[in-house]
């Protein structure tokens, strides 16, 4: 799953995207698709609009603390635009120290679109206890637009900039925050046999790459970091993939299996509070995948909670279920 620190970066379409599962058919022929000739969003004719309700929910077991996210919204595509919205409620199961809630709500907002070489993005995110209401802490927004300079065979670039709404800690004379900061947008994007890889950069990096896309086996990595204090703030994701039919099959890509390790981060910023609760776990996993469901579980072997920006402590051992699902209307 894909999270940012309430003071920190805005979050990049990316991110928002890194914890739902949007299957192959979601992103076939009749939507905006990764095209194998330029890397980049390309729109077939006489494309359809298609609505996908998703679901999800998550727990964590770290030590003692136990965290439940139960989480639904709507992906909306067509040949030149996605719209996403999705909520999840996050409860832990025990106590917090020094006086934080035990329940915390996340809210994503995105909008995508492309027309021709221009590409334009607005999204928003909100997790704390009390979204929007706690103030510019409690959420970050963004706009960019970008222009597609390089698009040949296997590589295409696009370089943009645009504005981000949020408490980054940069103070007035006064000590109340600015808000407004410039961004640069960059999406570089490169498909080939070997490989398919894409790396974006609005305020953070954020890295995805897959080894042999159109064979049965494959190694998918995912890696981003929203700040750089130490080594748990590198969120990754690497798994190897077994695919249960090739992509020429009657049935399509549509199912498989999959092990691998991954660092997984939340970060929520409550009111009265100066910095966020933030949670970090590193687990080994396996998946099953049959793209309108996938379930995954995995045992978690180290656990980090963090009160103070910097202080940290190690919470114990313990496992993870994710179950994910959605439809095509």
């Amino acid at each position: 799953m894909k999270r940012i620190h309430p003071r920190g970066a805005v979050l990049m379409m990316s991110v928002l995207l890194s914890f739902l599962v949007v299957p192959v058919w979601a992103t076939g022929a009749e939507q905006p698709i990764e095209a194998e000739e330029t890397g980049e969003v390309t729109h077939t004719k006489e494309a359809e609009t298609h609505l996908y309700p998703l679901v999800k929910y998550d727990f964590a077991s770290l030590g003692s603390q136990g965290i439940h996210s139960p989480a639904a919204g709507l992906l909306l595509m067509n040949d030149e635009l996605m719209l996403l919205g999705f909520y999840t409620r996050y409860g832990f199961t025990k106590s917090l120290e020094f006086g934080y809630p035990e329940v915390y709500h996340s809210i994503d907002l995105l909008l995508d679109g492309a027309k021709g070489n221009h590409q334009y993005i607005v999204l928003f995110k909100s997790e704390a206890d009390k979204p929007i209401l706690g103030g510019l802490a409690s959420f970050q927004t963004a706009a960019v637009y970008g222009y597609r300079l390089l698009n040949t065979e296997h590589n295409s670039l696009v370089l943009g900039a645009g504005l981000a709404v949020s408490d980054f800690g940069i103070e007035l004379e006064d000590g109340s925050p600015w808000p407004l900061i410039p961004v640069p947008l960059i999406r570089f994007n490169h498909e080939s046999k070997l490989l398919s890889a894409s790396f974006d950069f609005i305020t953070g990096p954020n890295l995805s790459l897959t080894l042999m896309p159109e064979n049965r086996v494959r190694v998918k990595a995912d890696v981003r970091m929203d700040q750089f204090r130490d080594i748990h703030d590198l969120i990754f994701e690497t798994e190897l993939m077994y695919r249960f039919f090739g992509k020429d099959h009657p049935t399509g890509d549509f199912a498989g299996i999959s092990a691998g390790i991954k660092n997984e981060g939340y970060s929520f910023a409550a009111e009265g509070k100066d910095e966020p609760v933030e949670v970090n776990y590193y687990s080994v996993f396996g998946s099953l995948d049959i793209t309108l469901l996938k379930c995954t579980g995995g045992y978690v072997f180290d656990s980090r909670e963090r009160y103070n920006g910097d202080d940290s402590s190690t919470m114990g051992r313990g496992f993870f279920l994710s179950i994910e699902g959605m439809y095509q209307f």
